[in-house]
């Protein structure tokens, strides 16, 4: 028998497992976020999924699991736009930047800054496993910059001496002191956050052009 006759059937197993995987990352991470990480039980995952609590416990063997998924899920998706802007680097070098630390801001801001404050407690708590997980999720976006600084110092845009690594991680550095500061102080808002890491981006950048009066960010053609 051909086996292509057996795609159709599998195909559709895959994806109707996918969304139920989907279906309960998403509950976990709204109840992680309304009630606390510590206060939900595998039960209030499964009544807001729809499902049943041994089903719950096929896809995730534990509560922690579910919350690494949620990390996963969210690591996956900043890389994602990472790649965008590597794909297609904007010509204005200071732009760029900011376009990346965008990623970081928006992720954060999303939803209720509830859950990352969940996220970072679990982390605390547990840095050999959930802490190891949201630090290498965001070195591989600091990498992403660094590559994207590379890039602009290969055009000579940025000076021949800079290191995209630890030039990547100064940035980083300007977006984690203001994540923080949002995730620990209600009175401080979003668009609060987006202007200050853009000044400290900004700021940053000039810093690692060639010439200290050096504007002008166009790359060679």
């Amino acid at each position: 028998m051909d086996s292509s006759l057996n795609a159709g059937p599998v195909g559709l197993r895959d994806r109707q497992k996918l969304e139920r995987e989907r279906r309960i990352v998403k509950a976990a991470e709204k109840l992680f976020a309304r009630k606390g990480y510590a206060e939900v039980a595998m039960e209030d995952v499964a009544a807001r999924a729809g499902l049943a609590v041994g089903t719950i416990y096929n896809y995730f063997p534990s509560k922690s699991a579910l919350l690494l998924a949620i990390v996963r899920r969210e690591t996956e998706s900043m890389l994602a736009r990472g790649r965008k802007i590597l794909d297609h680097p904007p010509r204005d070098a200071v732009a760029a930047a900011c376009a990346f630390t965008e990623i970081f801001l928006d992720d954060l801001t999303r939803d209720d800054r509830r859950l990352w404050r969940e996220l970072l407690g679990a982390a605390i708590a547990d840095p050999s496993v959930v802490g190891r997980r949201l630090f290498e999720g965001d070195a591989q976006l600091v990498s992403q910059l660094a590559s994207l600084l590379e890039h602009y110092r290969n055009c000579g845009v940025l000076a021949s001496d800079m290191e995209p690594m630890p030039a990547a991680t100064v940035l980083y550095g300007v977006c984690f002191t203001w994540m923080t500061a949002y995730l620990m102080n209600d009175s401080i808002s979003a668009e609060m956050v987006r202007n200050e890491i853009q000044r400290g981006t900004a700021i940053a950048m000039r810093g690692l052009f060639p010439h200290a009066n050096t504007i002008s960010i166009t790359t060679r053609g």
